[in-house]
């Protein structure tokens, strides 16, 4: 769910961005699915995210990514590798990007200039090429959601956890939370990225750059704060806070 720049952009597909995830530490493999068998020279896959494993491995862009997906499971590592491939695509252009399943993506830029429109193209493009921002997607959403829960209704326990606990930084309704700042189910790109980066205004305490990804003066409450680690626990893990 979060941006940092965190390029959900691109991933209509993926749960609220994703996820913003929690500050509780990631797991290091993320076990929502399991292969069995080959079918047709394809592995067949079991579990809650059999459905999501199938579908990313039949569009999957090259063979790593293919590799990564076909035995049902997704490493913290194997993102890391998919990771290392994206990179490779941004260091021409000058950027550069992390990812957590913490922090989501982030992309600074060390040489040159360009509009954030150029840059996000170049994200697109790359991330189009070497499927990083799915598999990062899928890992984060099975870590955060094992039991493949209903994703608009974990969102809403997600902001009823934030009401619990005071996260809120400006009073705003359930309704208007899910309308105006939820990524959640919509495949319209030019909503997705109004939604995320009103998210992201909205939550700008709680992060440590802005959209575009430069520093942010209004950060205020870090993971080692007790409310930065409620604020991402929410996030994680919003029916057990």
């Amino acid at each position: 769910m979060r941006h940092d720049v965190r390029h959900a952009l691109a991933l209509l597909t993926s749960a609220s961005l994703l996820a913003m995830c929690a500050a509780c530490g990631p797991s290091s493999n993320a076990d929502g699915s399991a292969a069995t068998a080959a079918v047709n020279g394809k592995p067949a896959f079991s579990g809650p995210y059999a459905a999501e494993f199938k579908q990313e491995y039949e569009k999957a862009p090259n063979d790593l990514v293919r590799n990564i997906l076909k035995d049902g499971t997704i490493t913290q590592s194997e993102v890391q590798e998919v990771y290392d491939a994206y990179n490779k695509c941004l260091e021409p252009y000058g950027l550069q990007a992390t990812w957590s399943v913490e922090q989501g993506e982030s992309v600074g830029r060390f040489r040159g200039s360009m509009s954030d429109d150029e840059q996000l193209k170049i994200m697109d493009q790359c991330h189009a090429e070497t499927g990083a921002g799915n598999i990062s997607s899928l890992y984060a959403t099975m870590h955060d959601n094992p039991d493949h829960i209903d994703q608009v209704a974990l969102e809403r326990e997600v902001y009823q956890c934030y009401v619990k606990y005071d996260l809120l930084p400006s009073p705003i309704s359930e309704n208007e939370y899910m309308s105006t700042l939820s990524t959640v189910g919509i495949t319209d790109k030019s909503r997705f990225e109004a939604n995320l980066k009103r998210q992201h205004e909205f939550f700008s305490e709680y992060m440590s750059t802005t959209f575009d990804g430069q520093p942010n003066p209004n950060y205020e409450y870090d993971q080692n704060s007790a409310k930065g680690q409620r604020f991402w626990a929410c996030q994680q893990d919003p029916l057990h806070q």
